[in-house]
């Protein structure tokens, strides 16, 4: 029996560091992707601009599941949001992009019918610009307007070559704890 726990505890200590190594890796290379698209499209980030959490794309629904069980000690909260899983997580190490350290991950689960490339697809960024004059700055961009319209922390999308930087108002965890207020 103790063979096997044994056996068991490597297994799953290798496959978590397998994952951070993957993630690392994932993470350096968004990171470059995200630099380089800012510079070329002359945007630049504001010292008062939070980058609030970043969101990382899965696949499958079996790499869904698998990665949030990694993270399942550091579950926020796991919402249906447009007919698919989204869940979010406060890290027990933060990550640093950009020069900041962000602390909370988003996992969607892939949309059904959507081919997905499994990484880093966005950051949120927390700012205090209304969204007109975040238009009137970047209206050159191809900017997605739908998440104007949301009720809870709307949010402006600048669409780049392959990740995306949306706007809020408000951090992640703020509206998860209001969401959490009304069940």
């Amino acid at each position: 029996f103790l063979d096997h726990h044994v056996q068991l505890w490597r297994y799953i200590h290798l496959w978590r560091l397998k994952f951070k190594i993957i993630m690392h890796k994932n993470l350096d290379d968004f990171t470059s992707k995200l630099t380089e698209q800012l510079e070329r499209n002359y945007i630049t980030l504001k010292p008062d601009w939070i980058i609030d959490h970043i969101c990382y794309r899965v696949s499958s629904e079996e790499k869904y599941v698998e990665l949030k069980s990694f993270f399942l000690k550091d579950l926020l909260i796991e919402s249906m949001v447009s007919d698919r899983l989204i869940a979010s997580f406060k890290l027990g190490v933060p990550i640093d992009v950009l020069g900041q350290s962000i602390s909370v991950l988003e996992l969607p689960a892939p949309k059904k019918g959507k081919d997905t490339p499994e990484g880093y697809e966005h950051i949120e960024i927390v700012c205090t610009e209304t969204f007109e004059d975040l238009i009137s700055l970047y209206g050159h961009l191809k900017l997605d307007k739908k998440g104007l319209s949301k009720k809870i922390n709307p949010e402006l999308e600048i669409e780049l070559d392959t990740c995306s930087i949306k706007f809020h108002h408000q951090t992640l965890e703020s509206v998860i704890e209001y969401e959490k207020s009304l069940e």
